[in-house]
């Protein structure tokens, strides 16, 4: 599909379930760019490893957490987690709503 196309079934309202759930068999991405882009990103619910991918972006956002949490890391270090796996799931997600095949 070219730019315009995904656009296009982005925009869609159709494509919308209960007006929050983004559903497009004809999507190929897995992680879409919201409505308003700079509201950030949601997950394609009609492709099967959405449920999955999702699973392990919290894996990512709340496991280390989790981790320096149980080694009793200090407040600084936890912060420096939390922005680091912000960042993380970001760069994926933008990699994913950008990956078209």
């Amino acid at each position: 599909m070219t730019r315009e196309e995904l656009e296009r079934q982005q925009k869609d309202p159709r494509n919308r379930k209960w007006g929050i759930f983004y559903y497009c068999q004809a999507d190929p991405r897995v992680i879409v760019p919201k409505r308003y882009p700079w509201m950030g990103w949601t997950i394609n619910a009609a492709r099967p490893v959405a449920i999955p991918v999702l699973l392990l972006l919290l894996a990512i956002l709340v496991g280390p957490l989790l981790l320096a949490t149980a080694l009793g890391a200090g407040d600084g270090i936890m912060l420096a987690i939390g922005v680091t796996d912000l960042a993380v799931v970001c760069l994926i997600c933008a990699h994913l709503s950008a990956h078209t095949e």
